[in-house]
């Protein structure tokens, strides 16, 4: 189910990111229309390739982002399945290790023939 969460947020991320992309190079031929100058249209070529890289940048990000939580996600769903972490207040006191019986009591006594 998570795994279906996240390719649906990077699909949306895609779909956001090609639209700045398409705006991007839309405004870069309306400007490159616009100028006088072979240098001012060179220069609406870069800022035009500059919005197109800030844009494939955010979706990289927001890629990131939804991985980020899909891994939190699934460390918060494990850890409580264990009934909280080690050495918190939610953990029993450790209770006293009785001392080792006398020797020889833990064990019966070894026979006396072999198989």
């Amino acid at each position: 189910m998570q795994a279906m969460k996240e390719k649906v947020k990077d699909t949306a991320s895609a779909a956001k990111a090609k639209v700045k992309e398409q705006q991007a190079k839309a405004e870069e031929k309306a400007e490159a229309a616009t100028a006088r100058s072979r240098a001012e249209k060179e220069l609406a070529h870069e800022r035009g390739k500059a919005k197109v890289a800030a844009a494939k940048m955010e979706l990289h990000q927001d890629k990131a982002l939804h991985r980020e939580e899909a891994i939190q996600h699934r460390l918060h769903k494990h850890r409580h399945g264990h009934g909280g972490l080690v050495g918190t207040a939610a953990s029993p006191a450790p209770t006293a290790v009785p001392p080792p019986a006398a020797a020889g009591t833990l064990h019966p006594p070894p026979a006396n023939h072999y198989y």
